[in-house]
């Protein structure tokens, strides 16, 4: 190995954008490493970059692109086999491979690499998971998470290291990758004798219970970065949903620490968050559900109030709360009716005719004048519909945490000032009467209509079918500055319905590069919370009764689905399979009672019988019959199985994950 001082260093850089886009921290990232390196080579798995390219070229002496065959792992085989080339590699004593999936460093890293190679180690890695169960495919062994390695002579110039590149397949899919470069390739270089070891401090939370092991970097993050020596977050714990071993406190708190201890720009962080993923699981995993008490009251005259009103037995309850506001802010009433025009004058308020849409009245606000909007409607207080003492409840969930009081508002406004990545507050979702499990708890049968008007706008999002917005309502704050992408939009505006907007304030406030979260008074919050027990724990018991008892709420989904799925094989084959004989099999058998059979992979060792089911490996079936086939199989593993059955199986599959 080289001297310290005249080591040559290769950094090869590896990322990877649905947006082609390259933001901020990656450009942060290599102006970091760029003191330690002799040669940084970018590895683009996109045909272009559409924005951010100087994020790479300021620091970058070589960009490739290609296509994302093979993921992160087919990146670096390109890099390593045909980009740049064994006999250009040979030039350097040390290697880095690192694709762009943490945000960092926080501390200095030269001090990374001088503590690790002190260690006389052939190659190295930021963290390690160390042996444990996944799933139902065995023990994994210890290895180095793949997000970055470090390797060095003799290694780097072996002939094993060259071989194991070539020979290397090209991946098909994501958990491929997982069991087959990163949980392996660690393991097959210490088989040769190499040594290696990984920087952060893992030892205090791993277990001889192989099936207690976890990504520390993905679950513990707050302490990984405080205590255990590791300067990075990760970005998948985002993706990850967390509650079925913990809350998700830790990436909340890591930002926090983040932006008040380091002096890392934690705006590069919230940029890329906000771009790349859903509104509803940012709000999710950074608990942006704010519990405010009353405020210092004052005047607000950057705030704006607009009220739209259109019910004659909501003004006196409407006017209870303007007079307790109007003291604090600015406020303006619309309607389209003569009469709530009449009433409201005869109480001190002038209200305005308008016919305006929501979008139209806003973007009509004078933005220069007030930062910060609340749109806001009133509701129907009659018992002509529902019970009055419901539509009331209503009302008090928008205007109780919207708009409770002058000193409320100041808190609405202060939280905003002090968290400047916010763009939008809502009331809180309803939980009772007519409003349980309607609103913002799916998308019915919208999601479509919401995409091609989003696209119809010009708006980059992240919709996803899956992932509805966290609330459906058209009463929140907004900043001023959110409705500044509309300037240049107006003749589209008007095209969308007025009823979709509900549907889509989350992903105009995304646009605008900000988050969305829930505001609720305290007095509202003590009773909420309560309400909510009171229903999990219904709904629970309800669960029970019907499934019996489980442990974890991932269990009970697996049921459901193998129901619905056996519901549907049923009914469409004279035949059909069970896909695995594991836990999720055993779990769920009372309602696969009437499979022809069970499956497993071929070289699996299988008894003859599953509950006085025939057991038949995958080639012994012969393709020709026409069967429904349910994978009770985990998420990693149903991956490979699905690529076999498309090659062999005539029917159709059906996935609990």
């Amino acid at each position: 190995m080289a001297e310290k001082g005249n080591m040559k260093r290769l950094l090869i850089y590896l990322t990877y954008d649905k947006q082609n886009i390259i933001d901020g921290y990656i450009g942060y990232f290599l102006r970091s490493m760029r003191p330690l390196i002799s040669s940084i080579a970018v590895v683009c798995n996109m045909p272009h970059i559409a924005k951010g390219l100087h994020n790479l070229t300021g620091y970058a002496d070589h960009i490739f692109y290609r296509r994302n065959k093979g993921l992160d792992a087919g990146g670096f085989k390109d890099a390593l086999c045909t980009f740049i080339g064994w006999d250009a590699l040979a030039q350097y004593d040390e290697l880095i491979l690192v694709n762009d999936s943490f945000y960092g460093p926080f501390d200095d890293i030269s001090r990374i690499f001088s503590e690790m190679e002190s260690r006389g180690l052939d190659f190295w890695g930021l963290m390690k998971r160390g042996a444990g169960a996944y799933g139902s495919t065995g023990t994994d062994p210890e290895h180095i998470l793949s997000f970055f390695y470090v390797f060095q002579s003799p290694l780097l110039h072996s002939e094993a290291f060259r071989s194991y590149w070539e020979e290397m397949p090209y991946y098909e899919g994501y958990m491929d990758v997982v069991k087959k470069y990163e949980r392996q390739l660690t393991r097959h270089f210490a088989c040769l004798g190499y040594r290696y070891d990984a920087y952060a401090d893992t030892a205090p939370n791993e277990t001889q219970n192989l099936r207690n092991q976890f990504f520390q970097c993905d679950y513990l993050s707050y302490e990984m970065i405080t205590k255990r020596n590791f300067p990075f977050l990760k970005r998948k714990q985002l993706a990850n949903n967390t509650l079925f071993c913990q809350t998700q406190e830790n990436l909340a708190l890591s930002l926090a620490y983040i932006e008040g201890h380091t002096d890392y720009d934690a705006d590069l962080i919230w940029k890329n968050l906000i771009r790349t993923q859903a509104p509803a699981e940012l709000y999710r995993s950074l608990g942006l559900h704010y519990i405010l008490s009353e405020g210092r009251a004052g005047r607000h005259a950057d705030a704006l109030v607009c009220a739209k009103v259109k019910w004659l037995n909501a003004v006196d309850t409407v006017c209870e709360y303007l007079g307790r506001i109007r003291d604090g802010c600015e406020v303006r009433l619309f309607t389209d009716d003569a009469d709530v025009e009449k009433a409201y004058h005869e109480k001190g308020f002038s209200a305005e005719r308008s016919d305006r849409s929501d979008i139209e009245l806003l973007c009509a606000v004078d933005r220069k004048k007030y930062r910060y909007i609340c749109l806001i409607h009133d509701t129907d207080l009659s018992s002509d519909v529902q019970p009055s003492c419901t539509g009331k409840s209503y009302f008090f969930n928008i205007w109780e945490n919207l708009l409770k009081d002058a000193g409320y508002i100041g808190s609405v406004i202060g939280l905003l000032e002090q968290k400047t990545y916010l763009g939008m507050l809502l009331h809180p979702v309803p939980i009772f009467s007519a409003w349980l499990g309607r609103l913002g708890l799916k998308w019915e049968g919208r999601f479509e209509t919401v995409r091609k008007d989003l696209k119809d706008l010009g708006l980059r999002t992240t919709a996803d079918p899956k992932i509805p917005p966290i609330h459906v309502t058209d009463n929140f704050w907004v900043r001023a500055d959110v409705l500044d992408c509309f300037g240049k939009k107006t003749e589209r505006i008007g095209t969308i319905p007025e009823e979709d907007y509900p549907y889509l304030w989350n992903y105009i406030v995304q646009e605008a590069g900000k988050l969305t979260g829930i505001v609720e008074s305290a007095f509202y919050a003590s009773m909420n919370e309560t309400n909510y027990h009171f229903y999990l724990k219904t709904f629970l018991e309800w669960l029970t009764d019907r499934y019996g008892a489980h442990r974890e709420l991932h269990e009970f989904q697996e049921i459901f689905r193998v129901e619905a799925a056996v519901e549907e094989c049923r009914a469409r084959y004279e035949n059909w399979y069970v896909y695995g004989t594991g836990e999720i099999a055993q779990r769920c058998f009372e309602w696969l009672r009437d499979a022809s059979g069970f499956l497993v992979s071929d070289g699996q060792t299988k008894s003859r019988t599953f509950h006085g089911k025939p057991v038949y490996c995958l080639s012994e079936m012969d393709g020709k019959e026409e069967a429904g086939v349910i994978l009770c199989l985990s998420r990693e593993n149903q991956e490979q199985v699905i690529g076999m059955l498309e090659k062999k199986w005539n029917g159709d599959y059906y996935t609990i994950h």
